[in-house]
């Protein structure tokens, strides 16, 4: 790696700054922001673009990982703005960053959510939002200026320069006004140009280290990018790419502020502090909580609803009438084994959502000859304390 420039330093959370951190950067190296993805609706092709296939160019609403069950093309709901505050209370946010898609494309709803947002957790919940340019006009602004928003990001197209100039619409506002954009090497020059273009009009660079999604990677990899090691998910040479134009901007003298965020960052810091929070606010008296905030669980399967290779899928796409079904029988499973094995009421708990009985892993560990022995599908899982719940290791017992 080149060396670093004199007043770039290197931050504890594996990252590089030059001045201080933006004030929402502050917040999410911390884990203390919500992520609101507000529509996966988008009228930019990146080539680059990371967002997940069940997200991308789909009209859905995301507060962290727990999906609202949007219908596309409609307004935002109560019970949608009930779950985003929700969300925000279990993993104890002190903001939140509205990510897309392009928020602005659905502006009313982006709007709302801030609305209700402030309105619940006061001014002093600080929010920021990324978009384009491509959809910015005056109007729009002003409508999430009147709301609280209180910072925007911007990033613009390298490729087209048609609609740099409405970067200045942003600073007829009292926020901070930021550029954040991905770290393509082979377009150093590009980016040079518009650092240099957009230097009089903000208060924050932000660069991206760039990274391998599932959802990009083969296109990436299909333009000569790889990754920089076996273990990793960053691009080869863009975090010294990054580190470089902070050097540009140091030696032309730019004033604003920079980041340089790494994909190390946002796994190994600002994602591992956010599912810690939620984990004090999620586990239950029946969970085993890890150091690393993950959930240690007894569960219990029915035979049909047991994890397999399609059973993600299996639980997205089940008929109503089937899951509603399945709920009532593991209603009624639960009052059987609570008789049967002599427990309390709460030592057995009905997850509707998985489809699945929850107790301890100590309980689940001693029943388990018993369970298998009445057609049941007993197990240890260690998941995330999301909505989702994403199981990291299934032991069936």
């Amino acid at each position: 790696m080149e060396k670093i420039p004199t007043e770039i330093e290197k931050t504890p959370y594996h990252s590089y700054k030059l001045k201080t951190l933006p004030k929402g950067c502050k917040y999410c190296v911390k884990g203390q922001k919500l992520v609101l993805f507000i529509t996966g609706v988008c009228n930019r092709k990146c080539f680059y673009c990371p967002i997940s296939d069940e997200k991308k160019d789909k009209d859905v609403i995301y507060a962290n990982e727990w999906n609202t069950e949007h219908a596309a093309g409609t307004g935002i709901t109560d019970k949608e703005l009930d779950i985003i505050i929700q969300e925000a209370k279990l993993c104890n946010a002190k903001g939140a960053g509205i990510t897309g898609g392009d928020p602005l494309l659905v502006n009313e709803r982006t709007v709302t959510a801030i609305n209700r947002m402030k309105s619940v957790f006061g001014r002093k919940f600080h929010i920021h939002l990324y978009t384009s340019l491509e959809n910015v006009t005056e109007q729009k602004l002003q409508d999430l200026f009147n709301a609280g928003l209180d910072e925007i990001r911007f990033h613009p197209n390298l490729e087209d320069e048609s609609v740099w100039d409405r970067i200045k619409l942003a600073k007829l506002f009292r926020w901070d006004v930021g550029v954040e954009i991905p770290v393509i090497p082979k377009y150093e020059e590009k980016t040079k140009k518009l650092i240099d273009y957009m230097a009089e009009y903000i208060n924050f660079l932000n660069l991206n280290e760039l990274e391998l999604s599932d959802s990009s990677g083969n296109i990436l990899e299909e333009r000569g990018y790889a990754a920089k090691d076996e273990e990793s998910y960053a691009v080869s040479g863009s975090e010294e790419m990054g580190l470089s134009l902070m050097g540009y901007c140091e030696e032309k003298g730019y004033r604003f502020k920079i980041h340089l965020c790494t994909v190390k960052l946002k796994d190994a810091v600002q994602i591992s502090e956010r599912i810690k929070k939620r984990s004090k606010n999620a586990a239950s008296t029946l969970d085993l909580v890890t150091d690393e905030g993950l959930l240690i669980r007894g569960v219990i399967y029915l035979k049909e609803t047991a994890p397999s290779f399609s059973y993600r899928k299996m639980l997205k796409e089940m008929d109503p009438e089937k899951r509603k079904e399945l709920t009532e029988r593991l209603n009624l499973l639960k009052a059987e084994l609570v008789k049967k094995y002599s427990l309390k009421k709460d030592a057995i708990v009905v997850d509707d959502y998985k489809l699945r009985l929850l107790t301890s892993f100590k309980k689940v560990k001693k029943l388990a000859h018993r369970l298998k022995a009445d057609g049941l599908v007993p197990a240890i899982v260690e998941e995330y304390p999301t909505k989702d719940a994403l199981e990291m290791d299934i032991e069936f017992l």
